[in-house]
Order: C-alpha cells, then sequence, then structure tokens
C-alpha cells in the first residue's frame, strides 16, 4: 500500500519538475508579466512568476494518470472518493488557478480576484464542503444552522488569501504548504481514508518538484495562480478529512495552518487600523520581521516551516489525545502570543498605542491620496519650476520620501535629502526627464504596493509639468505672402 501511495506522489513530484523547466526556459520568455518592480521585491534580477503553471498543471497530469492505472484494485483510486467533493475539488482548483493566471498576467483588481474568490467558495459548497457543526474545545458541538455558509466562505476565501499573502520570501509558502498537507496525510492514514491520502501525497509530491526550484535563491515564483491554487486545495482538503468520531467538523486545521493564518490574520488587521485597505501590500509579514532581527531569507523560511511542524505535532497530539484538546490549543495560542511579542507587533506590546496611535498616519494618507487625485491641477496652479518643485516636496514628504533627484539630460538640476544606500529606490524616466525617489524602510513597508504606484503617477505629472513650461508659451505664425 505504501508502494502505491509513494509512486502517486513520485508522479506528482516528476511532472511538476518537467513543468517547471518548461515554463522556466520556454513559457516564461512568451508570457512576459505587465507587472512592474515593485517596492517589496527582494530580487534584483526579475524573477518569473508562472510557477503556477507547473503546480496546476502537474498536479492535473498526475490526477489522470493515476485514474488510469489500476490503483482501484488494491483498495485505492479516485473512484473510491465522493464523485461530488472530487469533481468540487478539481473544478474549483482550476477556477482559483485562472484568476490567479489573469491576475499573474494582467494584474487584476483586488475587488474582482475577491469577487472570484467569494465565487470559488460557493461553488465549493454546492459540491458537498460544507462547515455545519464544529466540535469546539472545552464545549461540545456547535451545530451553525445559517451560519454554517459564511462560516464555510469565510474559511475557503480566507485560507486562499493567507497562502497568497505569506508568499513574499522564497520556499515559504509552498514549504508551508507541505508541511499541512503532510500532517493531513498522517490523519487520513489513521482514519484508513486511503483514496483521500493517495490525492494528498501528489500534492506534496506536485509541491515538493515546485519547492525545489523556489527554495532560496528562487528561480521561480508560484505566482497568484499558484497561490490561489494551493490555498483552495488545502481549505477544501482540511474540510474533507474526516472530523471527530460524533461526525462534527474538528478544528484542528486552525493548528495545522496557524503560521499562515497569523500572518494573515495580523496582516488585515494593523492595515484597518493604519487606514490602509486590508488587500493592500505591505512588508511587515512574520518573514520580514525575522529578517529585520538578523535572520537571512533561508533561515527565516526554515525558522517559520519548522514553527509550523511544531504546531503540526500539536494538531496530532490534539486528535490522537483528544481528552487533551483544549490544553493544547490553549499552548498554541501562548506560543503564537510568545511568537508575535518576540517579533516586536506593537498591538502585542502596545495595544492602546496601536488602537490609538495611528490618527496622524491615517490623516496623512488621506490628504496624499486627495492630491493625488487632482495632481495634474495641483501642479498646474504652479507658475514656475521651483514653486512645482515645492509642491512636489510636500507631497513625496506625505508619502515618506526621504530623497528626491531631479535629472534632465542625464545631469542632477535639483536634489533634496540625505543619500541613504540602505533606502529603496525608485526611478521613472519620461523623454529627458528623469526623477528618482528613495524611501527608507518604515516608508516603504506599509501600503508599498499603493505608494509605489501613487510615486509613478505624481513623478509622471511632475515631468510632463516641467516640459510644458520648457516649449514656447506662444505659436509664431508664419505671414502670409502678398501677391
Amino acid at each position: 500500500m505504501w508502494k502505491l501511495l509513494i509512486s502517486g506522489g513520485m508522479i506528482g513530484l516528476l511532472a511538476s519538475s518537467v513543468l517547471v523547466m518548461i515554463v522556466l526556459y520556454r513559457l516564461s520568455p512568451l508570457l512576459q508579466s505587465r507587472r512592474q518592480k515593485s517596492l517589496r521585491d527582494q530580487h534584483s534580477e526579475p524573477v518569473p512568476r508562472f510557477g503556477g503553471i507547473a503546480l496546476f498543471w502537474g498536479f492535473t497530469g498526475a490526477l489522470l494518470l493515476v485514474w488510469l492505472l489500476p490503483f482501484e484494485q488494491r483498495g485505492l483510486g479516485f473512484q473510491l472518493l465522493s464523485e461530488n467533493r472530487f469533481t468540487g475539488l478539481c473544478l474549483g482548483a482550476l477556477l482559483a488557478w485562472g484568476i490567479g493566471f489573469y491576475d499573474d498576467l494582467l494584474q487584476l483588481r483586488a475587488r474582482w480576484k475577491l469577487i472570484g474568490q467569494f465565487g470559488i467558495a460557493l461553488l465549493a459548497i454546492g459540491f458537498g464542503f460544507q462547515i455545519q457543526v464544529i466540535q469546539i474545545p472545552f464545549l461540545q458541538t456547535v451545530d451553525l444552522g445559517f451560519w454554517a455558509w459564511p462560516v464555510t466562505v469565510l474559511w475557503i476565501v480566507g485560507i486562499m488569501n493567507a497562502v497568497n499573502l505569506i508568499d513574499g520570501l522564497d520556499g515559504l509558502a509552498s514549504g508551508l504548504a507541505i508541511v499541512a498537507l503532510s500532517f493531513m496525510a498522517i490523519i487520513c492514514w489513521w482514519m484508513n481514508q486511503l483514496p483521500l491520502l493517495l490525492l494528498m501525497m501528489i500534492l506534496i509530491g506536485v509541491s515538493l518538484g515546485f519547492w525545489s526550484f523556489n527554495r532560496p535563491p528562487a528561480t521561480i515564483f508560484k505566482g497568484d495562480s499558484g497561490s490561489l491554487f494551493l490555498g483552495y486545495t488545502l481549505a477544501v482538503i482540511s474540510i474533507w478529512i474526516p472530523g471527530t468520531e460524533t461526525g462534527a467538523q474538528s478544528i484542528l486545521p486552525l493548528l495545522l495552518l496557524t503560521v499562515p493564518i497569523l500572518d494573515t490574520s495580523f496582516a488585515v488587521f494593523r492595515r484597518l487600523l493604519k487606514g490602509i485597505p486590508f488587500y493592500s501590500a505591505d512588508n511587515d509579514h512574520l518573514h520580514h520581521r525575522l529578517i529585520a532581527k538578523g535572520f537571512s531569507p533561508p533561515l527565516a523560511m526554515t525558522f517559520l516551516i519548522l514553527t509550523a511542524v511544531l504546531f503540526g505535532g500539536m494538531a496530532l497530539i490534539a486528535f490522537s489525545l483528544s481528552h487533551l484538546q483544549g490544553y493544547v490549543f490553549l499552548a498554541a495560542i501562548i506560543l503564537a502570543y510568545l511568537l508575535l511579542y518576540w517579533l516586536g507587533y506593537d498591538v502585542i506590546r502596545k495595544p492602546l498605542n496601536s488602537f490609538w496611535g495611528h490618527g496622524d498616519y491615517r490623516r496623512s494618507r488621506n490628504l496624499m491620496l486627495a492630491l493625488n487625485e487632482k495632481i495634474e491641477d495641483y501642479f498646474a496652479k504652479d507658475p514656475d519650476r521651483e514653486s512645482i518643485l515645492r509642491s512636489f516636496s510636500f507631497w513625496t514628504e506625505l508619502a515618506g520620501v526621504s530623497r528626491i533627484e531631479l535629472l534632465l539630460n542625464n545631469s542632477v538640476i535639483w536634489k533634496k535629502g540625505p543619500e541613504d544606500n540602505s533606502h529603496r529606490s525608485l526611478v521613472f524616466k519620461q523623454k529627458e526627464w528623469e526623477v528618482r525617489v528613495t524611501l527608507p524602510q518604515h516608508s516603504w513597508n506599509i501600503d508599498s504596493d499603493v505608494k509605489s504606484q501613487l510615486l509613478e503617477k505624481v513623478s509622471f505629472a511632475l515631468m510632463t509639468r516641467l516640459q510644458q513650461l520648457e516649449s514656447p508659451s506662444v505659436i509664431k505664425m508664419k505671414k502670409k505672402s502678398k501677391l
């Protein structure tokens, strides 16, 4: 039996590895992403972000191959799974991958991506993935009733975004997915759910094949297509795994996915406190905090994966010793609190300051956004270069810019602020003009993608206005010759 299960994993591993190489050397040059380099990029050279192709289609190819093999003669095979749920898993995975792939190519707006995720979650419910009854530690089973659909949608959408948001460090998201799937596989083995275990072995193999190329230093990223695909499969499989002996849904997946859930929960919370949309990217995730403490990227990845293994081990203890489940969850909560405290999150160390200390930031951000909406009019009021640069300097102070350089024909004609090589730089060019802005870490850590887009828009508006001043304001007309 183990030979058959390991064979399924090896088929997935080989399929994804071969597809990664095809994506790297054949497809990536043809699928040039329209995404611009952002403040969050950690690689100086562009890295292909279409690894989701290898993940999803490697998984699909492995499923088809295993389907054709005579595994069912040995008590395995997908024919023994629930037809509805198996169809829902495959169809939902395809849609999740499709939304992410479109975003990787053309950068889909956050609201449309979220609407698509809600649609996929409702589709999953229609195919039988529904959290109806939950077994909560220290309490009896709770029948959700009317709340079953909202809770299920929140779980599926939340895990999809959790895997997507934590995918900011080489090898981290895929490594965490491998850990979670491995512990889920152990539970399936204990429950003698072998067909479902075969499905997870293929997913583990596919993820391992991709991770070998994605570990630091990464040669390929999974992109949103790979993150959403992995997030969806983790969410629905965690529902599919048998629950408690009474038939209720266990909350052990909370332990198995503690690291991405913890990271995403605090990301959303801190953004809302600062008046930033919850979907806006930043550089203040768990792995960023570890790097700020002196961890190298590989060491930060290893630390978080080992932390996930620790929480996974606690999940196995809670599963095998059900009478200790409540105490295991209390220990997990204490461990999560200590981790966040050690990483220096203000919401843990100084909760009152976190609630009341961001008023000035919110006001400055709102003013920055309001001026950006009317940036052409904002610069048009200034009659000369000195006034325009003064207005531009005021806006960049709101954005947290530490240094500005304005170049004309590759020569610096104006600059402001101290030079610091540790700061992140952005360069914008338009004809003979060039604007260079640098931001300190505390500035580009928060709202980085939005701030990068705003800086681009304002810098090009500045160069356009300066070109207007340089061009002659009066057009000389030729005199008509007299006949």
